[in-house]
């Protein structure tokens, strides 16, 4: 199996140490040679049967099988020149984020007649402008920040209404609350989070995920949202040209049938 569809395919199963070790082997990059289920083991203080549980959760037989894909797909995506780790990151989530996912989604927002975003913090930023540029082609679209407005919202969500939660822990608890609601009353929830098994995208029809790196001051979150921009600008790009496709192919009939009636 290809190892980014490998990591797509069973990310719930991983805990927060998994991601952790996962994002340790990737950027290892071709330094992955080198590594050892025990060196790996006693770089997070971990005995080695723990990294070779982590193979076995991705699909492979050990970690030796794990690392010979990793080197396969790297070779695959030609890392001949040096990436920033920004770069790195998004050609992973690119990796992440499937030709078939972005198509549900967009099947979903097509069907909506309403589109909400729950977020919290620097996550809102993105939700931001999906919602705008939503807004502008007619789909009536909101951002929600806020719990209890967040909660009134998800209340008022039904089928075949989208939500969409975005959350780089997938645990923040208002979100996850959140929505729970709006999945009960029959919303389609979509989930955007960071690589890891957390309890937001385990409760989502569509579960998506980016790469992100860490990053915190004086407590504060201060993780770069950048991926979660790039899923959005894909995701659009693809309901973008399924709507235009749609208005040249009603072009065309009502010139046909203008031509007809001649």
């Amino acid at each position: 199996m290809e190892f980014y569809e490998a990591v797509s395919e069973n990310a719930e199963r991983l805990n927060d140490l998994d991601a952790d070790i996962l994002r340790y082997v990737i950027a290892s990059k071709e330094g992955v040679r080198d590594l050892t289920a025990r060196s790996v083991a006693d770089h997070f203080y971990v005995a080695p049967n723990t990294i070779t549980r982590l193979a076995h959760k991705l699909g492979y037989k050990g970690f030796n099988d794990l690392k010979t894909s990793y080197l396969l797909s790297l070779r695959e995506a030609g890392f001949v020149m040096e990436r920033t780790s920004l770069d790195e990151q998004i050609i992973r989530t690119s990796d992440l984020l499937s030709d078939d996912l972005v198509d549900q989604v967009v099947e979903a927002l097509d069907a909506a007649r309403r589109v909400d975003f729950f977020a919290s913090g620097l996550s809102a930023l993105p939700c931001e402008g999906m919602s705008r540029r939503l807004t502008i082609m007619g789909k009536d679209s909101v951002v929600y920040t806020e719990r209890h407005v967040m909660r009134h919202a998800a209340k008022r969500a039904e089928a075949p209404n989208v939500v969409f939660c975005v959350s780089v822990t997938g645990e923040t608890k208002v979100s996850v609350e959140a929505a729970a609601i709006a999945k009960s009353h029959g919303a389609t929830l979509v989930t955007l989070t960071g690589l890891s098994k957390n309890r937001l995208a385990a409760q989502a029809d569509i579960a998506l995920y980016a790469m992100d790196k860490h990053i915190a001051y004086d407590g504060m979150d201060l993780t770069s949202r950048l991926c979660f921009y790039y899923v959005m600008e894909r995701i659009f790009e693809r309901y973008f040209e399924l709507r235009s496709m749609r208005a040249q192919d009603d072009a065309t009939e009502q010139a046909e049938k203008s031509e007809a009636t001649a």
